[in-house]
């Protein structure tokens, strides 16, 4: 059976981008009380699917939306 990676969650003070529309958008990861969000413009998130989600206007997989900034 193989092995799976396990994966990673982003920490706080990381950025991902998207282009959508012609327009940019930035996703960071910020501290939200006792967890982290998802912050788009001045709202924040409780999963990167609904900061996507808040652009797109419909259900999207906000982990394969967003591209982390170099």
């Amino acid at each position: 059976m193989p092995i799976r990676k396990a994966h990673q969650l982003p920490k706080v003070g990381d950025t991902f981008l998207r282009k959508f529309n012609n327009s940019q958008y930035k996703m960071t990861v910020v501290e939200a009380g006792k967890r982290i969000g998802y912050k788009v413009g001045k709202a924040i998130y409780k999963t990167p699917s609904a900061a996507a989600k808040s652009i797109t206007q419909h259900a999207v997989n906000g982990w394969v939306f967003w591209y982390m900034e170099k």
